[in-house]
């Protein structure tokens, strides 16, 4: 179904979440009557891609910062020098160094929940996109944690009432390293010095515009349920990661030049899908807003 928004027009995915945006030229300010809309969009579709916007970085900053405040990701070595909360994604190397992050999305989760006040917002602009003979790569997969939260049983759902897991950059940082090979594993010391502690979010919490209750644990970050035992808390959170993939629950998006793609980090988690390689290049340009602490 397509409808005639303000200045652009939106079209539905077919699934729980997801939506396209098209005739909106981002390069330019947005008026505060298209921005509502927009804004209106995401808290109903959780998933929203604007068509052909291949944004300079400071146009995507600029865009960005109508949402809130961006924020400066940890890793340096992967943000753009000259605009500092645009974070770069990538496959490539440049003078024997990466152009920015090379294994982001490997796991299902929300940006940043391994802060205290973890990503609101994250906004992603396809620079390059890897293809070959037609073909697209690198799709970007999301689950609708409302969906999830919903199709839970009864008895489960009573079960994660006021439990909460801790979070952690430092625990994802090395599990990274050692499957996938493309960081370097890092002592504790060095993890320390470098990343956050732990943050403690609920496992389940409610999505501060809608009042929508959402399942929160992130494969490959969440790695301990509070007050469980090491056993039970694992077997806990795994049972939760597979249910969250449930494909019920998707929508996949594949990328085209300019898409700019934006997603609302409580009602949804997201996962990339690596089945490319050089010489199919994939550049992306991101930005994060911040949130509030998960309630």
């Amino acid at each position: 179904m397509t409808t005639a928004v303000k200045m652009f027009d939106l079209q539905s995915a077919a699934g729980p979440i997801g939506a396209s945006i098209s005739g909106l030229d981002l390069s330019e300010p947005v008026d505060d009557t298209t921005f509502s809309a927009i804004e209106d969009a995401l808290n109903q579709h959780a998933v929203i891609v604007i068509r052909d916007n291949l944004l300079t970085a400071p146009q995507l900053a600029a865009f960005s910062h109508r949402f809130g405040s961006p924020q400066i990701n940890v890793r340096e070595e992967a943000r753009n020098a000259d605009t500092p909360e645009i974070f770069w994604i990538s496959n490539i190397t440049e003078n024997g160094k990466p152009v920015g992050s090379h294994d982001a999305g490997r796991y299902w989760h929300s940006d940043l929940c391994y802060l205290e006040a973890p990503s609101k917002l994250t906004l992603l602009n396809a620079i390059e996109v890897p293809a070959r003979d037609g073909q697209v790569f690198g799709d970007t997969q999301f689950a609708s944690a409302t969906a999830a939260y919903d199709a839970l049983p009864d008895a489960m759902k009573t079960r994660l009432d006021g439990l909460a897991a801790a979070n952690g950059y430092r625990y994802m940082w090395n599990k990274k390293a050692n499957e996938f090979g493309l960081r370097p594993v890092l002592s504790e010391a060095e993890l320390e010095a470098r990343f956050p502690p732990d943050a403690l979010h609920p496992i389940v919490r409610t999505h501060p515009v809608t009042g929508r209750k959402c399942l929160y644990v992130c494969e490959g970050y969440t790695h301990e349920v509070l007050g469980l035992p090491q056993d039970e808390s694992d077997a806990l959170l795994q049972e939760l990661f597979d249910h969250l993939a449930n494909p019920a629950f998707h929508y996949r998006h594949q990328w085209r030049v300019g898409d700019l793609l934006m997603w609302d980090n409580c009602a949804v988690q997201h996962k990339a899908t690596n089945d490319y390689d050089l010489p199919l290049r994939r550049l992306m340009q991101r930005c994060t807003i911040e949130g509030t602490a998960p309630a």
